[in-house]
């Protein structure tokens, strides 16, 4: 089996109870950045079957860890022993967690084989904090959950709801929630998304929020876009991509530039380069990218955007205008480059829902920057790079 404990651990390996007290709920589960004294995992589970109308719900109850055996191992033995058992392999099932501390290295490995051994199973892990994250082995194996399938995503409000309402002996009270609970949330949730991006992964929020190509009418709402810059090198050699994914930081270089150390610092031939942008290079980006491409003229890259960034100012112009000379592909994101996006650099439960007017809008930024083309006199630079408008390599 996939698991190494004994198995005189068995006994250990059973649901606490159905229902925790309000008090365990509210201190165990507190979304604190700094949790003192709360060494004890709880694992509340529900299992249900996927049917066509709405999910029907199987098993649920609570773990906790017990005799040095973590809580995930706990539901993973009992799991296997108890349920899987009277599963059919020919039906769909999800598996869900609300767990107050998410998972160790050991565990979250454990999980990734679990998972890798049944593909009918599918898995959502709600944490309210998380645990030792910047311990390195414990960021690759968060990762390495997400890529196995799992969804890994920080309890919000509406999580606490429902675990309240599903795991606690409440007494017919509604949920309270704690002072900072929000605050908290939007700490975790960012420190588990800057796990993930390392890895080349958003949550599907972020992807919809950020890459959203709606022309902002006001300016204010420049700075509440954040400039993502998502990469994937195909290398001619038969390896797999490589992929990522950089944010620019304020008051800190923009992800153009990060892009290209990391660029710098692999020993890189004959590669095609794919970047899907938020936002369009600002003048200094897009000079240095194109002295780069004229330095490595082996290297193929390709740049699409969602949105043009102050296109109707003449530095930024001048600034795109420098990339079409130096023979990088400047084009505007549409349908194809999305969907390409969502499936590379997304860990999606879903396949990719278009906005309204996505391919509307999408043609009106690629006129816009055909103008831009036209007013420098650059527009036989469409036709020489027309052939490279095929859409983003498919991994």
């Amino acid at each position: 089996g996939p698991f190494c404990l004994g198995c005189s651990h068995r006994k250990c390996c059973s649901p606490i109870r159905n229902l925790i007290s309000q008090e365990t709920f509210k201190f165990h589960f507190k979304n604190l950045r700094y949790a003192k004294d709360r060494k004890d995992t709880f694992l509340c589970y529900e299992v249900t079957r996927k049917d066509c109308d709405s999910p029907v719900s199987l098993h649920h109850g609570v773990f906790k860890n017990k005799d040095n055996i973590h809580a995930e191992i706990c539901f993973l033995y009992w799991f296997h022993d108890k349920v899987l058992k009277v599963l059919s392999p020919r039906e769909e099932f999800k598996i869900t967690w609300y767990m107050s501390w998410s998972p160790c290295f050991e565990c979250a490995e454990q999980v990734v084989r679990f998972l890798a051994t049944h593909h009918n199973l599918s898995l959502d892990i709600f944490i309210s904090r998380l645990y030792n994250i910047w311990d390195p082995k414990t960021q690759q194996n968060l990762c390495r959950l997400v890529q196995e399938g799992a969804q890994v995503a920080a309890m919000d409000l509406y999580e606490f709801k429902k675990c309240w309402k599903k795991f606690v002996d409440n007494g017919g009270r509604r949920f309270r929630p704690w002072k900072r609970l929000l605050t908290n949330f939007r700490y975790q949730d960012s420190k588990l998304q800057e796990i993930l991006r390392r890895m080349g992964l958003l949550s599907e929020e972020e992807f919809y929020s950020q890459f959203y190509n709606q022309r902002v009418k006001h300016l204010c709402y420049y700075h509440r876009m954040k400039p993502y810059l998502c990469y994937q090198l195909e290398q001619f050699n038969g390896q797999a991509p490589l992929k990522g994914c950089l944010l620019s930081e304020k008051g800190k270089q923009h992800a153009e530039i990060l892009f290209l150390d990391k660029i710098r610092s692999m020993e890189l031939s004959q590669v095609t380069i794919t970047c899907y942008l938020t936002w369009s290079p600002c003048p200094n980006c897009a000079w240095q990218l194109a002295a780069f491409k004229r330095d490595r003229p082996d290297l193929i890259p390709h740049i699409y955007t969602s949105r043009l960034y102050f296109h109707w100012k003449r530095p930024f112009q001048k600034g795109l205008c420098s990339l079409w000379q130096s023979g990088i592909l400047v084009d505007v994101m549409d349908l194809p480059q999305f969907t390409d996006c969502w499936t590379n650099f997304v860990n999606p439960k879903r396949p990719f829902w278009p906005w309204k007017g996505l391919e509307i809008i999408s043609r009106r930024t690629q006129r816009r920057l055909g103008r831009i083309k036209e007013s420098w006199g650059l527009q036989h630079l469409v036709n020489d790079f027309g052939n490279l408008q095929l859409g983003p390599p498919m991994s």
